[in-house]
């Protein structure tokens, strides 16, 4: 039932983007890791590098006060640092941000924002690397595909560039392994740039 609703939602943002004020093309760096909350096991995750990228919206609802919105293709993670956790996670998700942005002029051409609001994501792929063997953990039923949480940043506009810092707080529990009694939630901070068409 989720996968189909945020299916449905990633159709209709598809076209809102073609009808959108001002859509572009959306790129940058993720800096991921992953929390991990257990009785059972002591687990000091690292942070890997990722990547994202995908079409974007810009809506403006009144002035200096805007909706954006995307469809991204963004990679998650973890991998062991100390503790009792051995290997790398990698996760492949498509991602839906829904985000509130207040802009500040600079200049003619310039704006500086900030912005705040929720994501949804839905989990296409995952490769746990553990002990040199390889697993899905979405497959095989250990990991939840569906993620949500709040992202809220902000950046500078030059022109039809758009430069932006996000961070991703994941509220969603994606354990779903039995023999775990802990929560797995992401956690990702964001390097973006972005075309805008149409922008000058």
């Amino acid at each position: 039932m989720k996968t189909n609703l945020l299916f449905a939602i990633v159709f209709a943002l598809f076209a809102q983007i073609g009808n959108a004020q001002v859509f572009g093309i959306k790129g940058g760096v993720n800096f991921a890791n992953m929390s991990f909350s257990s009785s059972q096991m002591n687990v000091s995750p690292k942070s890997i590098v990722g990547f994202h990228f995908g079409p974007v919206a810009d809506f403006k609802l009144q002035e200096s006060l805007y909706f954006n919105t995307g469809v991204l293709y963004s990679l998650k993670g973890a991998k062991s640092g100390s503790g009792e956790l051995t290997g790398t996670d990698k996760s492949n998700y498509l991602e839906i941000p829904l985000n509130l942005a207040y802009k500040f002029s600079i200049n003619e051409t310039s704006d500086f924002f900030i912005q705040a609001g929720p994501y949804l994501a839905y989990g296409l792929s995952n490769k746990d690397e553990t002990d040199n063997e390889s697993t899905d953990l979405f497959k095989e039923g250990l990991m939840k595909r569906f993620d949500f949480g709040l992202g809220f940043g902000g950046g500078v506009e030059f022109g039809a560039i758009v430069t932006s810092l996000n961070y991703e707080l994941g509220l969603a529990n994606l354990n779903d392994d039995p023999t775990y009694d802990g929560k797995i939630k992401n956690k990702v901070f964001q390097i973006s740039i972005a075309y805008m068409f149409g922008k000058k």
